[in-house]
C-alpha cells in the first residue's frame, strides 16, 4: 500500500500506484515513502560531478505579508542553491537530513549534475521528478523498486477534491524544522537566488 510523507495528509491513497510516465523532460513517479530514501542515494551514484543542492523553502509569515497582495495571488517560496558539491557532499546531506527533507510536508529539494543537467526533483507532496535526456537509462532502476510504467500518472494532484483536499504542514525533527534547515546548509555556502510563487 502507497505510504506518503509523515507531513502530508493525503484523503485517497488507495488511488495512488507506484507507476512511473515518461515525457519529452523526464520521468514523473508515485514511490511510497519508505523507499524514497534509499532510492535517492542510489539514483545519485548515476549522476556525474560537480552536482548542486536545491532547497525551496515557503516565506515566513512576514515575508508572505509584503508580497500577496489578496487571496488571489499565490503564496511564495525561495529557491536557494548549493553548488559545486560532490556525491559525498550530497549524501551527508541526505543522511544527516533525509529524514526532514522526506517527510515535511513544505520542503521541496533536488539535486542535479552540473554538466548533464540531470536530476531529481521531489515536489510537494512528495511527487518525483527525474529529469534525463536519456530516460530509459532509469526505468531498470525504477522497476527494481517496485514502480512500473504507464502511461497515465495519477498523481495526488488528480484526487484532491474541494471536500476533500491534500494538507501540507511543517515537522521538527531532531528539534530542525524547515527554517533551520535552511540557516544550516548556508553554513555550507547555500544562498537564496529567487523568490516565485508556489503553486
Amino acid at each position: 500500500m502507497f505510504k506518503t510523507a509523515s507531513g502530508v495528509t493525503i484523503p485517497f491513497t488507495d488511488k495512488i500506484k507506484e507507476e512511473f510516465e515518461v515525457s519529452d523532460r523526464g520521468i514523473a513517479f508515485n514511490m511510497s515513502i519508505e523507499k524514497l530514501g534509499s532510492f535517492l542515494c542510489e539514483f545519485l551514484d548515476m549522476l556525474t560531478e560537480p552536482m548542486f543542492f536545491v532547497l525551496e523553502v515557503p516565506l515566513n509569515q512576514n515575508e508572505e505579508e509584503k508580497l500577496r497582495k489578496d487571496d488571489t495571488y499565490p503564496f511564495h517560496k525561495k529557491v536557494c542553491y548549493l553548488d559545486g558539491q560532490s556525491k559525498e557532499q550530497i549524501k551527508s546531506i541526505l543522511n544527516q537530513y533525509g529524514e526532514l527533507l522526506l517527510n515535511d510536508g513544505i520542503l521541496q529539494f533536488a539535486f542535479y549534475s552540473h554538466d548533464t543537467m540531470e536530476g531529481i526533483y521531489i515536489r510537494k507532496y512528495k511527487l518525483a521528478y527525474i529529469f534525463s535526456q536519456n530516460p530509459s537509462r532509469h526505468f531498470e532502476m525504477l522497476q527494481k523498486y517496485g514502480i512500473v510504467q504507464t502511461d497515465k500518472l495519477v498523481t495526488v494532484w488528480d484526487t484532491f477534491t474541494h471536500e476533500a483536499p491534500g494538507q501540507a504542514r511543517s515537522i521538527k525533527v531532531d528539534s530542525i524544522d524547515a527554517y533551520i534547515l535552511l540557516d544550516e546548509l548556508k553554513k555550507l555556502g547555500m544562498y537564496e537566488a529567487k523568490v516565485i510563487g508556489d503553486r
